[in-house]
């Protein structure tokens, strides 16, 4: 697989100082410039400012030079464009035709986790390992600082087209899907990177970072809410799809922001996609979603 992870993203937003607020309170980094840090990914939000709320930029990370050359040609036959950023030779740009969304392509180290918190011990019945202490997350007083920017959906008025740029074109897999209403494709071994989902129109529903456990979910949605209960979109839940622990919160420009833990990891090869049933393929666990998750309020306007 060519490609590996998210290196970064822009986002529009009509109040950038409102915005910037919300992301230095969910636990990113302030570096300047609209550019906000996680733990272990460097730059990967940028905020820009737009009228209208929306993704203008996705960044996509390649392991080598021949990588991109190999995607330059399976972009090719897709009668895509490619040209080199001016910035470097180690960086392809295009634009994704059903939505006109720009696609950075850059050679980019994985992600190394540093600070890492240690796997939680849990007391079952029968089996009760942690003795005369507290949980581990009931001593966290620290602030929670999302370790990386792990995924994002976008909405596509062209299922079809936006779906086989990213597959056919970049070389993304498909772990799961609804054919015709939303696809999870990955990039590198977490379940999904970029998901595509049928939409009125180009659109940007939600933008994951991803926190060590459920109880940096909870600790992190829990300390927004109680500065502003406004900002609850969905949550606290577990999908089945990815199997990921999620949390939903609304950014001041109206973007869904998910906290989440403990994802599927996939090798090539050993993933057989199940069955979904029902409300399973948007939960297995956790409230009900709300009608504007479904569709945000502002996907007609």
């Amino acid at each position: 697989m060519p490609l590996h992870r998210i290196t970064s993203i822009d986002v529009a937003v009509p109040d950038v100082a409102a915005a910037s607020a919300f992301y230095a309170a969910f636990g990113l980094i302030d570096d300047g410039d609209g550019w906000f840090v996680t733990r272990d990914g460097g730059r990967q939000l940028r905020l820009v400012p737009a009228p209208r709320r929306g993704l203008r930029r996705l960044g996509l990370a390649a392991g080598s030079p021949d990588d991109l050359d190999r995607i330059a040609r399976s972009l090719a036959a897709l009668d895509i464009d490619v040209a080199h950023d001016r910035r470097s030779d180690e960086c392809l740009v295009l634009t994704e035709p059903a939505t006109g969304l720009p696609i950075e392509l850059e050679v980019a180290a994985p992600v190394q986790a540093a600070g890492v918190l240690p796997s939680p011990v849990a007391n079952r019945p029968g089996d009760a390992p942690r003795r005369g202490r507290p949980a581990d997350g009931v001593r966290r007083t620290e602030p929670v600082r999302p370790s990386n920017l792990t995924h994002l959906v976008l909405g596509t008025p062209d299922f079809a087209t936006t779906l086989g740029v990213l597959t056919d074109g970049l070389g993304l897999e498909i772990s799961d899907q609804l054919p015709g209403v939303i696809a999870f494709t990955r990039a590198g071994e977490v379940h999904h990177t970029v998901a595509v989902q049928a939409a009125p129109g180009p659109q940007l529903h939600h933008v994951a970072y991803e926190v060590d456990d459920a109880d940096e979910v909870g600790r992190g949605a829990s300390a927004l809410l109680m500065d502003d209960p406004g900002r609850h979109v969905w949550g606290m839940g577990r999908h089945a799809i990815g199997s990921n622990v999620f949390w939903y919160l609304r950014d001041p420009a109206g973007n869904f922001v998910e906290y989440t833990a403990d994802v599927d990891r996939i090798d090539d090869g050993d993933y057989h996609p199940e069955p979904w049933q029902g409300h399973q393929f948007l939960y297995s666990w956790g409230p009900p979603p709300p009608a504007e998750f479904l569709e945000p309020s502002d996907w007609q306007d």
